[in-house]
């Protein structure tokens, strides 16, 4: 099943090889993301996380806070969680974060970093809907070892494509709702504002999230400000 994920030559094929991998070592969501090299390169990211918690993520800004996150970016060695925060000998830590997660049914994990490759960081998460500790938490680390290699080997690949062909074309009231948005505006001011619904707003919203290739309002702010679409 490993050397079959170097044979993926679309997005769709990754995904489904990864994910039965990942269903193999007994998790059920996962999230691979890669951040190319350069000073705006934004990650490049695949997910089975439940949607509900990637816009809770994003809605609280939890990035900015992220434990996983933090550690990929300045280690190379695994990190083991469970629902009361990081396990081992580090200091447990951002126990609310965890907490939270266990909502959407992250309760445990391994998340393993991933450098090079003309990526300068990234990371495959590996959650399950049931605590994992000691032992049963340690278990299926050499796989997802194996499994993250594999995977960023032709991972990379999508994210430097993502990054070299960022040729976005954003409608002008798409742009509008960006900057108000950014600007702190709801969805029903910004629609007083342009004299159009809130529904219409979201929509526009929505489609430029996806036109940015992210999760939400606010990380479609955050890319759109990055590339010099929008101004604060």
């Amino acid at each position: 099943m490993l050397e079959a994920l170097l044979a993926c030559r679309t997005q769709d094929e990754l995904r489904r090889a990864v994910d039965a991998y990942v269903k193999r070592l007994g998790f059920k969501f996962w999230v691979y993301a890669a951040t190319p090299n350069g000073q705006n390169a934004f990650p490049f990211v695949m997910s089975t996380y439940p949607t509900a918690w990637m816009a809770r993520y994003i809605e609280r800004g939890y990035l900015d806070i992220d434990p996983v996150v933090t550690h990929c970016r300045e280690h190379s060695t695994p990190l083991i969680w469970t629902s009361d925060g990081v396990v081992g000998n580090r200091v447990q830590q951002c126990a609310e974060f965890f907490h939270d997660a266990a909502d959407f049914g992250l309760r445990s994990g391994i998340s393993l970093p991933v450098h090079g490759l003309e990526c300068a960081w990234g990371l495959l998460s590996l959650a399950g809907q049931e605590e994992k500790n000691g032992d049963s938490g340690l278990r299926p680390l050499a796989s997802a070892h194996l499994l993250t290699a594999f995977t960023h080997e032709v991972g990379h690949r999508f994210a430097i494509n993502a990054q070299t062909n960022m040729d976005i074309h954003l409608t002008k009231r798409e742009l509008e709702c960006l900057r108000w948005t950014a600007s702190g505006k709801t969805g029903w001011e910004i629609g007083r504002l342009l004299s159009i619904s809130e529904r219409t707003v979201m929509f526009h919203l929505e489609n430029a999230a996806r036109k940015l290739h992210v999760f939400g309002r606010r990380h479609a702010v955050v890319r759109a400000i990055a590339l010099k679409l929008i101004n604060l």
